[in-house]
């Protein structure tokens, strides 16, 4: 999607979303979440020790581009994954408080790129791992150093996609990145039921970035599972619950 197309989505998105702060919202569940989850703009310990080390990174990936040496093929790439980092703190730390408000046990983050994100899910608490699976060569050995070496994040580990379905893992907490495969995306449509646990939330980052991304948001909230949903724009949010109504939302938040 082109930079004035996504431009003008996001003018109109603005005009039809409902209004902040949980008003208008019926479910005391989705209220609850909306006002002091999503609305509340708490602080952690962990946004602090993580902040400087998105400079550094960005910092680096630019340093890198300017290398008379480096591949020009591969500029593109490392531009975007500057762009998504120096625009996605807020994000991240939206989806930090979301995995901490569901308490999930098997939380999984899907991209292909540094997966920064990764590192607000494994800080939210280290007992317990998270999946990290659609990661591509590129960003692969520099993230293992990074969360590793810098971080102290150990909680994490790498799946190849494929291999899930062999394992019968199942998830419980989602996050899938707009750079994630649209092999994946596709797949992942298909046989999602294997993939879910019986109640779930599942985040879709920018899911208007781009078609393969906006096509897994639009068919995921088909799904008869799904109790809610919430279009914030540069975020989506998809719940299967027990008890509930299905219920479409969009919101105004400002990241």
């Amino acid at each position: 999607m082109g930079r004035i197309q996504y431009q003008l989505k996001k003018r109109l998105y603005r005009l039809k979303a409902y209004r902040r702060k949980g008003f208008g919202v019926h479910s005391p569940f989705t209220f609850h979440l909306i006002a002091n989850v999503i609305e509340a703009k708490l602080q952690y310990y962990a946004f602090a020790q993580l902040f400087p080390y998105r400079k550094i990174v960005v910092k680096a990936l630019k340093s890198k581009i300017k290398d008379a040496d480096f591949d020009k093929s591969l500029v593109k790439r490392y531009k975007e994954e500057v762009q998504n980092l120096e625009s996605s703190e807020s994000v991240d730390r939206l989806i930090f408080r979301l995995m901490n408000f569901w308490n999930p046990k098997t939380p999984a983050y899907f991209g292909d790129g540094i997966g920064f994100t990764m590192s607000y899910m494994a800080k939210v608490d280290s007992r317990i791992n998270v999946s990290c699976l659609g990661r591509g060569e590129l960003f692969s050995e520099y993230s293992d150093d990074l969360f590793k070496n810098y971080l102290g994040i150990q909680n994490y580990k790498s799946l190849n996609y494929s291999d899930i379905h062999k394992i019968n893992q199942v998830f419980d907490f989602l996050v899938f990145s707009e750079n994630t495969s649209a092999e994946i995306l596709s797949d992942f449509i298909q046989n999602n039921e294997r993939l879910l646990t019986k109640n779930y939330m599942l985040i879709i980052q920018n899911p208007h970035k781009n078609e393969s991304i906006k096509l897994f948001w639009n068919e995921l909230k088909k799904v008869e599972g799904i109790t809610v949903s919430l279009d914030l724009f540069h975020m989506g949010i998809l719940i299967s619950r027990d008890g509930m109504q299905k219920q479409n939302y969009v919101r105004k938040y400002r990241f």
